[in-house]
């Protein structure tokens, strides 16, 4: 499976995400209230994260279709 090593990438990228969601969560509860540069920050988070949610549930349709070698639009 070729594509084992980017799944395992953005595994790994997620969990880096969600660390860093959990750390802020603490800091908002134990050491300083949301500013409102904080709330425009996680607005700017949840909007890419319904990016990401539409772009990965796109990958469900996309249909293998190789483009050929003698395609005249190929450089």
């Amino acid at each position: 499976m070729e594509t084992i090593f980017t799944f395992a990438s953005l595994t790994q990228a997620l969990a880096t995400v969600q660390t860093g969601l959990g750390t802020l969560g603490y800091a908002y509860k134990e050491t300083a209230p949301r500013t409102a540069l904080d709330e425009a920050h996680i607005d700017l988070l949840v909007a890419s994260a319904n990016e990401m949610i539409a772009a990965a549930t796109a990958l469900k349709s996309i249909a293998y279709d190789p483009t050929p070698f003698d395609d005249p639009e190929l450089p």
